[in-house]
């Protein structure tokens, strides 16, 4: 292949895909969710007013975050975001509503599916579960100045020319494990926005971003829940 046509399917592959704008739908992001949730729970119980006044102290948590590698999540849970819930769940344990929180890994669970997790959750001695999931998108498109430059080679390196929106949706389910019982749900969302040289802008970078955003609006919603959820537990 010479180089003018080397040059051209550079450019071909650069641009393809990504000249306007297809803007960033939440509602696709909720329909990815539904569905994960259908296939793994089941059919889903109305939230629970169970009177958990038996239990003495504050309750176990356990928390499982759901695998997003497939499907159309987009992202992959980091040791940044496992780290970020752990130290959220030790303000949890200082205002006596937990007594502790652990994670539980798909490795403990024979089966994919919340009957199996549940089990899992019984062995360990967890009184509360946490199920945490999440999708992303990304809207990735040109502006003027990349239609202008980004022919010239050097606008791909050198000019911003391009965009990367990104929108990510996290949602956690609150279950008693012994009643089997879901006693509250919460989903936030969080978004962010690079612009930059096409070569240079990483979409994963602003997917990171806006799951860190998103995650941290869902730990201040939980806040709440677990007020009302764990004084039922203390003596």
């Amino acid at each position: 292949m010479n180089v003018p046509s080397y040059i051209a399917l550079a450019l071909s592959l650069l641009l393809t895909g990504c000249a306007s704008s297809q803007g960033l739908h939440l509602d696709s992001l909720q329909q990815t969710l539904n569905n994960e949730e259908a296939r793994f729970v089941g059919t889903v119980p109305s939230p629970s007013m169970t009177n958990q006044s038996a239990n003495q102290g504050p309750p176990k948590l356990g928390i499982y975050l759901m695998p997003t590698g497939f499907l159309h999540h987009e992202f992959e849970w980091t040791d940044a975001n496992r780290e970020s819930l752990l130290a959220w769940t030790n303000e949890l344990q200082r205002d006596r509503l937990i007594s502790s929180a652990s994670f539980i890994h798909i490795a403990s669970i024979k089966g994919n599916q919340l009957v199996q997790l549940r089990e899992s959750a019984i062995r360990q001695g967890i009184d509360l579960l946490l199920i945490v999931d999440g999708a992303a998108t990304v809207d990735r498109y040109n502006n003027y100045k990349g239609l202008l430059l980004y022919w010239t080679i050097l606008g791909a390196y050198f000019a911003d020319g391009t965009h990367s929106d990104a929108l990510c949706l996290v949602r956690a389910a609150l279950w008693d494990v012994r009643e089997e019982a879901k006693l509250a749900q919460k989903e936030a969302q969080g978004s962010s926005k690079i612009v930059g040289p096409a070569t240079r802008v990483d979409d994963r970078d602003g997917v990171t971003a806006a799951r860190r955003q998103a995650l941290t609006k869902l730990m201040e919603n939980l806040g709440d829940t677990f007020a009302k959820t764990g004084s039922g537990h203390r003596p």
